[in-house]
């Protein structure tokens, strides 16, 4: 007996999908307009003591709070919105060019937001003592080239277990 025998409909979790990443676009888009420090996390230790001494110092600061963690907080929060638009509209299965359409946007400002900050001589944060921007420009770098390449990867990997299967 296989699945095909059974008069089931399948489940469609695009709309429910579309709304969690709304829900995460629009969360991160606040924390990019606001300025809200990413959690600092490195293999030392005192991470911690180290995200809550920026969270209280975004406190304390009177006035505009500006910081190049605002750049990360944005990407995700695009990418989240065309990946909710992606999934709400599109019936087809995802595929390289999708992810591409949706990392892409996200990972552009990811990069050259940070990018064009520190060329300018920007400080990274105008509330806490601090300058790690270049650091953070190689991160963003490497985790946007990680994802422009993880959908072709999978495609690899996909292809190559479909072959597999056929030849069974």
């Amino acid at each position: 007996m296989s699945i095909e025998s059974y008069d089931v409909e399948p489940v469609d979790a695009r709309r429910p999908s579309a709304w969690v990443l709304g829900v995460v676009a629009a969360v991160t888009g606040t924390l990019a307009v606001i300025g809200w420090p990413l959690p600092v996390v490195s293999r030392r230790s005192g991470t911690w003591e180290q995200t809550t001494s920026l969270v209280r110092a975004w406190w304390r600061h009177d006035g505009w709070r500006m910081t190049g963690d605002s750049w990360l907080w944005a990407a995700v929060a695009i990418a989240a919105t065309t990946a909710a638009i992606v999934c709400r509209y599109r019936s087809a299965p995802w595929t390289s060019r999708t992810w591409l359409l949706v990392l892409v946007p996200g990972g552009s400002l990811a990069v050259s937001g940070p990018v064009v900050q520190v060329l300018a001589g920007v400080p990274w944060r105008n509330y806490a003592a601090g300058h790690e921007s270049r650091a953070v420009v190689v991160v963003f770098s490497v985790v946007l080239a990680g994802a422009v390449v993880l959908p072709f990867l999978l495609h690899r990997i996909d292809r190559a277990r479909h072959a597999r299967s056929a030849d069974r």
